[in-house]
């Protein structure tokens, strides 16, 4: 498995569109610094942030603008403000983990990092088999064709992490819509942020090739003939590798937490 150290996270994020939600101008950068810091624990869950006039100096930006980002920064489930308290960390179970700009402030040698790939995994598991099913019933030519292409570009020895990543962004988006439910289909920006988590973490590649590209052929494949059964299989095998790794993160994080217990093996409770 090859780990990357150097970020790729500016260059996904562009590629894939994920900065939409953010304001522009100095809100933006107002609302990108709180967040990493509170995502590094600068101020931990429960902590009261620095008051209005004290952020303004230290950002270099206006009250006003202190005041937006932290309602950006509520919306995502960070903080939390009243008069009594003034504007708290809220607890890490509130957080909305899977947002993109939240999933974006931690850093790829974060520790939550690991825990974040290993539960996004389990969900896409759950998530992503259903889905190819119901769009090997349900898929276009046109999402077919889509579908085989985006398969084609996930190219061994590619280089170019981009666009690789979003070959791979565009075939799974493909199978959310594809299955012609309004509700899988507003799953998509979860999937996206899912995969640069995935890509951040550095297991987009195993033996210097790219993930499960026959894979995604089989899984495209079954869909093209309208094999639900088989587009179900394929994709739970595709994932596969993602599901090992995560599983491994936790008999890890199991051992770490208490080296005489892990030796009976099984799954921590989470």
């Amino acid at each position: 498995m090859v780990v990357r150290e150097k970020p790729l996270r500016p260059h996904l994020r562009k590629s894939a569109g994920l900065n939409a939600s953010l304001p522009s101008g100095a809100a933006r950068e107002a609302v990108e610094a709180l967040g990493r810091r509170i995502v590094a624990g600068i101020w931990p869950p429960g902590a009261t942030i620095p008051i209005e006039p004290e952020l303004a100096q230290v950002l270099g930006v206006s009250r006003a603008t202190v005041r937006d980002a932290v309602k950006v920064l509520s919306g995502k489930g960070l903080l939390r403000t009243a008069r009594r308290y003034g504007t708290r960390v809220r607890p890490l179970e509130e957080w909305h983990l899977l947002d993109p700009d939240v999933a974006a402030w931690h850093g790829p040698a974060h520790p939550r990092i690991g825990r974040m790939f290993a539960e996004t995994t389990e969900l896409r598991c759950a998530i992503e088999p259903a889905a190819a099913a119901l769009a090997a019933q349900r898929a276009t030519p046109e999402q077919v064709r889509t579908l085989l292409a985006a398969a084609e570009a996930l190219r061994p020895g590619e280089v170019d992490i981009v666009a690789l990543f979003e070959a791979d962004r565009r075939f799974h988006c493909t199978i959310l819509d594809a299955t012609d439910n309004l509700m899988m289909r507003q799953l998509q920006g979860i999937i996206t942020t899912i995969l640069r988590i995935s890509y951040e973490f550095g297991v987009q590649k195993v033996d210097g090739r790219p993930v499960s590209r026959e894979g995604h052929f089989l899984v495209a494949e079954a869909v093209a003939r309208g094999d639900a059964a088989g587009a179900r299989r394929e994709m739970e095998r595709m994932l596969d590798l993602n599901r090992a790794i995560a599983e491994a993160y936790w008999r890890n994080r199991a051992m770490a937490e208490n080296p005489a217990g892990a030796a009976g093996g099984g799954w921590p409770g989470v």
